[in-house]
């Protein structure tokens, strides 16, 4: 029969040890917070960039049939942009001629 693991709580660090990183920096209190708040940070930037200045870009999504999407796509290429520029250029053209 397999012996059972005891855990104790307690300090994972022996008295008097050091903890360092794999660059050989001592770990302490301050180098944690600076690692969570670098950690936070890094996890805030991911994901699109807002296209506007308060927070998040509404997003619209529209379902269009094949034969446009083609050309839409053709339209983008053309013009070296991405096709969700292209289409907000386009967009944002027609909006100043109506509005």
């Amino acid at each position: 029969m397999a012996k059972k693991t005891t855990y104790r709580f307690g300090p994972d660090i022996p008295e008097g040890k050091k903890l360092r990183d794999r660059r050989g920096r001592g770990v302490d209190d301050a180098y944690v917070e600076e690692a969570v708040e670098d950690a936070i940070t890094k996890a805030r930037r991911r994901g699109r960039p807002s296209l506007s200045q308060g927070g998040e870009s509404p997003l619209l999504r529209v379902r269009i049939p094949p034969e446009l999407d083609d050309a839409v796509r053709r339209a983008a290429a053309n013009t070296g942009t991405s096709r969700a520029e292209w289409v907000r250029q386009v967009l944002d053209r027609a909006s100043r001629k109506v509005g």
